[in-house]
Order: C-alpha cells, then structure tokens, then sequence
C-alpha cells in the first residue's frame, strides 16, 4: 500500500529534511543543478508546462508584484496559482489558488505521491533541494487543479533558480539591489545577469525601472532572445501614493498624458511602483481587457509580513524588510501611516549576512525607542552583533533575545509599534499573537 502521510505538518518536515539552502545558505552553490530539477520534473510528467505561467525575479517587491498580478488574472476569472517565497506562518502560504491556500489534504496527497514516486537516479548522485521539492509540489498542485495561470517568483538568482524550468508567457523583473552577493555577484551587474537568466526566447520582457547599467544587460540579453523589452520608466513619468491605515492610494501619470488611479490594500509608497509594473505586464498581455478589472484584483491583495497592518489604533505593523534600501522606503512608509506626536518604536532583527550597521544609520534617529532581539531561530545569527550597530548610533536600544519579552518591552504603553528586519521574526511575532494560517 502506498505510504501517506498523516498530517500537513508530518509532510512538510519530510520536505524540509532535504537539504534546505534557505538554512544552510553555505551549500548553495553546490547544490544549483538545473538538470537534476529539469530531471526532476521529467519524471512527474513535466507539470510546469501545463498552465501559462509569467515568471518573476529580482531584489524587491517581487513576492508583492506577483500577489497583485495573481490577484489581476483571478480577478478576470481565470483559476490562477501562485507560488511565493519565503512563507511567513506556514509553507501552505508559498503555494496558493486564487489568493487562499487550500486545504491541507491537498498538500499531504501531493507530497505523499511525490514520496511514492520521486526516483534515486538523479544528476550528479544527489537529492533534490527542500525548494526543489516545493517548487515540484506546487507545479503538480497547480496542474492536478486545473489552473488556467501561474505566478511564479523566483527563490534565488534566476539563471539557476529550480523555477527557471518553466516556459513563461512573460518575464518579470523587479527592482534590482545588492543582495546575497556571495552567491550572486558582488556588483549590480552581476545580479542583474543571474536575475536575466529567467529572459527566455521570444518571451516578453517588463522591467521595473532600474540602474543604468542593469537595465543595460536587461536589454542586450532580451534582444539576443529576440524578446520584446519594455521599463516602466519608458513609460512612467509619475506615481503619486497616499499611504494611510486603509492601504495605499495611488495615480499613475504616463507619458502619453493619460494616468490610472487605484487603491490597494497593501500599504507602503513602494507597493504603487509594484502595481504599476504589474499593470505593464497584465495590459501588455491582454490589451482586450479593461484596466478596472486589474484594479479591482490589486485592490483585493495581500501578502503578509510586507507592511502589515496588524492593528490601527495604536498602529502595529509587521514587515519583513532587510536591506538599506528597503528599511528606508518602509519606514517613509510607516511615518505615513502613524502621523503625529506618538512615540515611535521599532523592534528588529537581522541574520548575519545582513548590513545591520546601515540600516542601524537609517533607522535608530527615527525611533524613541529600538529593541533588538532574535530572528527566529531557522539560522544561526547574533543579535549582540546587531545591537551593537544600532548602538554606534544612539543610546535608545535595549537587547532583549527572548522575542515574547522583546513585543512586551515594545508595548509599554500608547506606542506605534513597527517590527521588522527578518520573516522569521514576523512569524514568531504572529505566533505569539495567535495568528494562524
């Protein structure tokens, strides 16, 4: 009789089992084989060619721009997966259909066939990655329920990434920053050809407005492919955002002299820039179809732990940022929802490979307070080493490593609370919380 597990949790841990390169990032290079995902795939009937998929990579704002275009294509009525990275509560986040996971018999009837089914004789003697695997899971999912689309955002890089097997109908590229450098290139421009190995032949190409040079080897590598180039700054002269509790108000000026408004609930000026590259992608594809209804789908999307809301009066909100840029723009973003005289707080965490010391520039003259504690405990980190950048510049931080004690010490009194600096810390902080998937 065929094995099967008893439960979504029993599942997921004998996934996680594999190697897992979000946990041990040291082994990355060693385990990126293409091949043995493409092999992978071969065996299970090669599910990623079923639903028409666009394909996203980049630094930032790719987990948000393919929630609003999932959302989109739902919207007109087409049965659209989604597949993200990292999860916040629970891996049933990372595979979706039409904006909700699905019941958990789903995922343990999938993983237990993969079991059953997956094959030793793979490339290079080795087994397949825990993203590997979820990557296969959510491409059966995707085909045994009949999705008509696929969003699909990269985990790592691109020309490398387990998804880059697939055969999209677009290719998507988010802004690009100095990120996992050890693995990716040291320079803007090595990232940028990493994250141009998703271009395919003949594939559209939308791009994000991007540093010169990056949008250079965008442009020189979709040419060699032969596939149509277009970058929002081409196109865009202006976005106007209003942030606020409700989410994000926004007005897209083009340069035709024609603009589009429309609201998400999704908070955060950054969020309109990512609404408008997913409207280039979703216009380009189906002209026919009018904007209102893309609107009306951004409008109904959501990603945790990416300027999350949890509460408005006072404001606690949640958010996974972890680079200097990005810290920047999602902290312009906070004082825009939470006005006025109010303390401030921020409680925050960072892994090892993070910049803490410039984020601890941008961030500790913003904040009366700054509490810094673990970030989760998936890897290793050093939250000493963190609280020691904050502390070169301001005497307002306190080290607290237990994250339960960390809220309470954030929480003593009328305070707006922003927390962030690492997922896993939004996961604790959630669970703590008593937020379930």
């Amino acid at each position: 009789m065929p094995f099967s597990f008893k439960s979504v949790d029993e599942a997921f841990s004998w996934i996680e089992s594999f190697t897992n390169l979000e946990k041990n990032a040291k082994e990355r290079k060693r385990h990126y084989r293409p091949e043995r995902m493409a092999e992978v795939l071969q065996q299970f009937g090669n599910p990623h060619l079923n639903p028409k998929v666009i394909h996203l990579a980049g630094s930032k704002g790719k987990g948000s721009t393919s929630v609003l275009t999932a959302s989109a294509l739902s919207s007109n009525g087409w049965k659209t997966g989604l597949y993200t990275s990292p999860h916040v509560l629970h891996y049933k986040e990372r595979i979706q259909i039409d904006g909700s996971p699905l019941d958990d018999d789903v995922y343990i009837r999938q993983i237990s066939f993969i079991r059953n089914s997956l094959s030793s004789e793979l490339p290079g003697g080795t087994d397949p990655t825990t993203f590997e695997l979820i990557t296969l899971l959510a491409f059966l999912i995707f085909k045994d329920e009949a999705c008509d689309f696929a969003v699909i955002e990269t985990g790592l890089g691109g020309r490398l990434d387990a998804t880059n097997a697939v055969r999209p109908i677009a290719s998507v590229l988010t802004p690009i920053e100095l990120e996992h450098t050890q693995w990716l290139g040291d320079t803007l421009e090595a990232i940028a050809r990493e994250k141009a190995g998703i271009i395919k032949k003949g594939v559209p190409v939308f791009s994000a407005p991007q540093p010169e040079g990056v949008e250079e080897i965008f442009r020189e590598k979709a040419e060699s492919e032969g596939s149509d180039f277009s970058i929002l700054s081409r196109s865009v002269s202006e976005i106007e955002s209003t942030v606020s509790v409700q989410g994000t108000a926004f007005t897209i000026h083009y340069k035709t002299g024609e603009s589009v408004k429309g609201r998400l609930a999704m908070a955060g000026h950054i969020q309109a820039w990512n609404a408008a590259l997913s409207l280039s992608v979703l216009s380009g594809l189906f002209p026919a179809v009018d904007n209102r209804v893309w609107l009306k789908g951004f409008s109904q999307a959501v990603l945790p732990g990416r300027m999350e809301i949890v509460s408005k009066e006072p404001v606690l909100v949640l958010d996974g940022s972890h680079t200097p840029r990005s810290v920047s723009l999602a902290v312009n973003s906070f004082q825009s929802i939470c006005p006025g005289d109010r303390e401030k707080v921020l409680l925050f965490a960072c892994q090892d490979d993070k910049d803490a010391l410039s984020m601890a520039e941008i961030l500790t003259p913003l904040f009366s307070r700054v509490i810094i504690t673990v970030p989760g405990y998936f890897k290793e980190s050093h939250p000493r080493r963190v609280f020691d950048a904050f502390t070169t510049y301001g005497d307002n931080c306190i080290l607290e490593e237990d994250p339960e004690e960390a809220l309470k010490a954030a929480q003593t009194g009328k305070n707006d609370l922003l927390i962030m600096g690492s997922f896993m810390l939004i996961g604790m902080i959630k669970e703590i919380l008593g937020e379930q998937i």
